[in-house]
């Protein structure tokens, strides 16, 4: 599929219980091409960092302090050296054979590939959630109005990104919460990247260490802020790509 190295980034917190398996069914899904596992520790209080380095990974970086998703998948981008950057979550809602499809679309010339739930080839395997499924039907919806992009799934943990466009993108993100995907692809938008949406199978796993409607909340607030910045000139040093 590609000799390229290929980056991919694990936001961890908490993660203790499945890192070690984790790492190694991305490891297994992605033998047929050169990768390097970054996992960020977002200020966890078990033994992720332990369990990670137990379990090989190429590199661990630590937050001192719990930022936020936003924050931990930054850290990993910029000591990311692979020539395609990808983000997964840890608990592998996701599953690992799905990185192949991104990294095919970024090999095909795409700068940015989403995994998309809305993408009409996706597939749940189990329910949300009705709570859950309406707050992200919502949250998108006010996303649109709020923010220039118009993707129906802004929040799918599984993205991509060419080495260049994600070092320009989170290297001017602000946003360390879970709202920071809408603020890439603002930005994304920004930079005039080709963006592909891909279908992605779904395992709903339950977020156990998310409270849903504070968080709810802090993201909603978080895309009026990107807004807001936007209006107020904070985005004005990103740089154009050059035609």
């Amino acid at each position: 599929m590609t000799d390229r190295l290929v980056s991919i980034v694990i936001p961890a917190y908490r993660a203790a219980p499945g890192i070690v398996d984790a790492i190694a069914r991305i490891r297994h899904a992605t033998s047929a091409i050169e990768t390097e596992i970054i996992v960020v520790d977002d200020g966890s209080d078990d033994d992720t960092v332990y369990l990670a380095r137990q379990a090989g990974v190429d590199q661990v970086v630590e937050l001192k302090e719990n930022r936020g998703k936003g924050a931990a998948v930054r850290a990993g981008v910029s000591v990311a050296s692979g020539s395609y950057v990808l983000f997964t979550d840890a608990d592998l809602a996701y599953e690992p054979s799905q990185i192949l499809n991104l990294v095919e679309a970024l090999s095909a010339g795409a700068d940015v590939a989403l995994g998309s739930r809305r993408h009409l080839a996706s597939q749940e395997l189990n329910s949300p959630g009705a709570l859950r499924e309406w707050g992200s039907r919502v949250f998108n919806r006010i996303t649109r109005i709020v923010v220039p992009i118009h993707h129906l799934d802004t929040q799918c943990g599984l993205k991509g990104f060419t080495a260049e466009v994600a070092q320009t993108i989170f290297g001017h993100s602000k946003l360390d919460g879970f709202a920071f995907d809408v603020e890439v692809l603002f930005l994304a938008r920004k930079l005039g990247c080709a963006i592909t949406e891909i279908p992605v199978i779904l395992d709903h796993v339950e977020q156990s260490t998310v409270k849903f409607i504070p968080e709810a909340m802090r993201m909603l607030w978080d895309v009026i802020r990107v807004r807001v910045w936007s209006h107020l000139g904070r985005y004005d040093d990103f740089p154009m790509r050059q035609s």
